[in-house]
């Protein structure tokens, strides 16, 4: 997470609103549309990875979606 999304103060609790991923996705420069695209695949997987094991940690799981668009 950068400084700029800590100072945002993002509540890690899950599933967070489309709003707070639209906002965090913003403060790491992507695009919110990208945002959307995470909040709508993990929505639809009931807020669980792959493997099945449920998301504690939107915020960490975003940052690995964007890593991985950057990689």
């Amino acid at each position: 997470m950068n400084l700029e999304a800590q100072n945002l103060n993002f509540s890690r609790n899950v599933p967070p609103t489309l709003e707070q991923v639209q906002a965090y996705f913003n403060s790491l420069h992507v695009p919110a549309s990208e945002g959307e695209v995470f909040y709508f695949y993990y929505q639809g997987m009931d807020w669980c990875n792959e493997m099945g094991s449920a998301i504690r940690d939107w915020i960490m799981a975003a940052d690995d979606w964007v890593w991985n668009l950057e990689n």
